[in-house]
């Protein structure tokens, strides 16, 4: 099941409630909020009492997860994490716009759209025509993940059209709201760092490599403590080429090659091409045993 956290907040509304009226002897403010912004459901007790005071059906607000749009989008999300972006776009073109009724689910098509623009077809215009809607059709500084990654989007979008001052704006807004939000599920920890190690690419491509191994070791510490080894092999190349560009080659040569064992383990080829070329290109010595 998941919960229409934006359909229990209209409903609150629409009888005058307050989160913490809504809440009071139910549960805590933080857990409405939660709710109607993150689609966290609570325990069933809690949400049955809360359905309860607002007068409506467990029905109204919860649907089943195999809804088809809800499927579709997870499947886009896995696609678009794992750069299968042609995978993603076969998959997102299944879904019709106006047929989307819930909030989450058009901000998620306008983001993967406008994404899916940039890795595919190199447009960041319709790139940024998608990231806008999203963000002019709702709250311009909301802080949920898809506005958070759209304002990251509409960053890489500029950079694209060689607008960097642009860019570089949207981009500090999108670390500003990365660096507040909190994830609550493996999905959300993967955009998050996914999104840290785009915004460190970005400054490394502006020459701001001081920039790029703080974001770089803001995504590795979220992987830590979250268990997760996601991107980590991408993420160690990224502060090795600007520990090289900042002449710290001791740093460099270790996590290069640190980045080189986890793309080994992760089987991804193609980094490891990569790192095994920028191993010879910068004559990186071995590490000594």
């Amino acid at each position: 099941m998941r919960i229409l956290g934006a359909r229990v907040r209209a409903y609150r509304k629409a009888r005058g409630l307050s989160q913490k009226d809504l809440a009071k002897n139910i549960c805590t403010q933080a857990t409405i909020s939660l709710i109607e912004k993150r689609n966290k459901i609570p325990s069933m007790q809690i949400l049955l009492k809360l359905c309860s005071r607002l007068g409506i059906q467990l029905n109204d607000v919860i649907v089943e997860t195999d809804d088809q749009a809800v499927q579709i989008f997870r499947e886009v999300g896995y696609a678009v994490r794992t750069a299968q972006y042609r995978n993603a776009e076969s998959r997102l073109d299944r879904v019709k716009l106006r047929s989307l009724k819930e909030n989450d689910e058009i901000k998620a098509y306008y983001y993967y759209r406008g994404q899916l623009q940039l890795m595919n077809h190199d447009n960041p215009d319709e790139a940024i025509f998608n990231f806008g809607m999203l963000l002019n059709e709702f709250n311009n500084r909301s802080k949920d993940i898809y506005s958070l990654m759209s304002r990251l989007g509409l960053g890489l979008a500029y950079a694209k059209k060689g607008e960097f001052d642009k860019a570089e704006l949207f981009v500090n807004q999108a670390v500003r709201d990365l660096d507040e939000f909190d994830s609550d599920s493996p999905d959300l920890v993967q955009d998050q760092v996914s999104s840290y190690l785009q915004a460190a690419k970005f400054f490394q491509e502006i020459g701001k490599d001081g920039r790029t191994l703080s974001l770089a070791k803001k995504a590795i510490k979220l992987s830590e403590q979250n268990n997760s080894l996601f991107l980590l092999e991408d993420i160690y190349q990224t502060m090795a080429l600007s520990q090289l560009k900042l002449d710290d080659g001791k740093n460099a040569q270790q996590n290069m090659y640190i980045a080189y064992a986890l793309a080994l383990v992760s089987k991804n080829q193609r980094l490891a091409e990569s790192i095994t070329n920028n191993v010879a290109k910068y004559q990186i010595p071995p590490l000594a045993l």
